[in-house]
Parts: C-alpha cells; structure tokens; sequence
C-alpha cells in the first residue's frame, strides 16, 4: 500500500461552514460543517475520486506540489492523504446483500472505498499490518493538521491579521466619513436657524 497526498485548497464559506476543492482534479469539490469533518470529507472525496479513475482505466494525475499551487484570495492549501493500494485489478465476487450494507457502512466510516476496506481486511486476515490500522497515529496526524490549518485561518482572517486590520481601517473610514456628514448637516442646519432667526428679527423691527 502506498500513501499520495494531494493539495486541497481549503476557503471559509460565507453561508457558514467551509468548502474545499483538489486543483489536480478538477470538480472534485466538498464542503463541511468545520474543520474536522472537511478533512475526513477530503480524505474519503479524494479516495472514492481516485478510485473512480481507477475503475475507469484512467491515470491518476501527477499531484502538483504544495509550493508550486496558485492560491486563489482567501485559499488556504491543505495537504490531504490517502493510503492506495497498486495497479487495482478488477474482481468479481459474489456477497449476501446483508453483509455488502455492513461493508459499506464500515467502509464509510473509515473514509474507505468497499474496494479500500475489502483489501485491507485481507491484508488483516493474512498478518500485514497496514497504516489503516495505527489509530493512535491517525488521531495525532488528524490533531496536528487542525492545529495547523487553524493557525493558517487565524492568521489569514483572525484578530492582528491583514484582513482584520484592513476591516478595522475600513470601519474607521466608514464612521469617519458618517460623522463628517453629520457634522455638515448639523452646520447646515445651525445656518438655517440663524438665518431664519435674523429674518424674525428685521421682520419685527418697528417702522420709522
């Protein structure tokens, strides 16, 4: 079994939760709630996508490294993993409809393909311990991949960032703009009443 990584550019959805795309594999989109669940969503749309490809006879696409990604304002790159196996070979076997729904379910669950979870359990049942099966080291991969894509999104819009202070700039531009207008309206007016009270005046002036 073999590890690929492909990059994913990760954006916060305006309507809430966040959305992700693969450059490499065009229309391969998702979206999640947060964080975590946007991983484990690129991981199982990344597996079942390469897996198509797969049964298609169709290449994989050469990953494009993180370094050379273009990223579109407000992208963060994320690096996203899957265990593959090799050349898949195509197989015909014949299971109860009962425990192909188990499969699935099991399969899903784990972010797996059927194809994913029926190699692995073989690999099980024949003593091959695969990366599937470290769950401690899956949970500290997952721990550290949100911290760092945490950290990415806190300096990309969090407080002390470009686009807080742009936002906090903005806002000044906004209340200084507002308050220059009430000023003038309130001018304005004072000349009004000024105006209008030095006509009363010479109106009530008596005649010679």
């Amino acid at each position: 079994m073999t590890t690929v990584l492909f990059v994913a550019l990760a954006t916060a959805d305006p309507a809430g939760g966040y959305r992700a795309s693969f450059p490499d594999l065009p229309g391969c989109d998702l979206s999640a709630v947060d964080l975590a669940e946007l991983l484990l969503a690129a991981r199982r749309t990344l597996s079942a996508q390469l897996q198509r490809l797969a049964d298609a006879g169709e290449t994989w696409p050469k990953p494009t490294p993180i370094e050379a990604v273009t990223l579109p304002p407000g992208a963060i790159p994320v690096l996203v993993d899957v265990a593959v196996d090799d050349t898949p070979v195509r197989v015909n076997i014949s299971l109860g409809e009962r425990l192909v729904q188990r499969l699935d379910a099991a399969a899903e669950a784990r972010g797996m393909t059927r194809s994913g979870f029926i190699a692995q359990a073989v690999r099980v049942s024949l003593g091959e311990r695969g990366p599937a099966n470290d769950f401690d080291a899956a949970t500290r991969r997952m721990q550290e991949e949100l911290a760092n894509l945490g950290r990415k999104i806190n300096d990309s819009i969090g407080p002390g960032s470009a686009f807080s202070r742009r936002m906090s700039e903005l806002d000044e531009q906004v209340y200084e703009g507002v308050r220059k207008a009430a000023d003038s309206v309130s001018a304005a007016m004072a000349r009004r009443r000024e105006a209008s009270r030095a006509a009363a005046d010479a109106g009530a002036e008596p005649r010679a």
